[in-house]
């Protein structure tokens, strides 16, 4: 029987859809070998605007108090931690995606900022940091 370009085209792709799937079941939802797997990454926004860079992360079930952000040479680190409640005292699980534990963040940073003006809100679960961009010397270029 002759295969159609269909067949040629369909089955690679189907095993790049298959491995990006399994892939993402492994690294972003801690189940099965995974669920022994201590720690988590929020999920951050980092962008620029005219005169700062903005943070941006998700951080539901986590206390301001257990955050930290710091300037490290150019690296804006974010950390901290997060306890999930106890809910299941009998019963076993089907699905675990809720992660906690410690988390790390370091992102560079393009260009040097006043690490003393920085400015933190947290609202809702997001946390939201405002990193002044350093002033340039009077006469240099922007």
């Amino acid at each position: 029987m002759a295969k159609t370009s269909n067949d040629l085209v369909s089955f690679p792709i189907h095993v790049s859809r298959e491995m990006e799937r399994l892939f993402d079941e492994m690294i972003h939802r801690p189940w099965g070998f995974c669920r022994e797997m201590r720690g988590w990454n929020p999920s951050v926004d980092l962008y620029e605007m005219d005169d700062a860079f903005v943070l941006e992360a998700d951080l539901p079930g986590v206390k301001l108090d257990d955050v930290k952000v710091e300037i490290e040479n150019s690296d804006l680190l974010l950390q901290g931690s997060r306890a999930l409640k106890e809910t299941h005292r009998h019963g076993h699980f089907h699905t675990m995606e809720r992660s906690s534990g410690h988390f790390l963040r370091r992102l560079k940073l393009p260009e040097s900022v006043d690490a003393s003006q920085i400015k933190v809100e947290f609202y809702e679960g997001v946390l939201r940091v405002t990193i002044p961009k350093a002033k340039k010397p009077t006469g240099e270029a922007a």
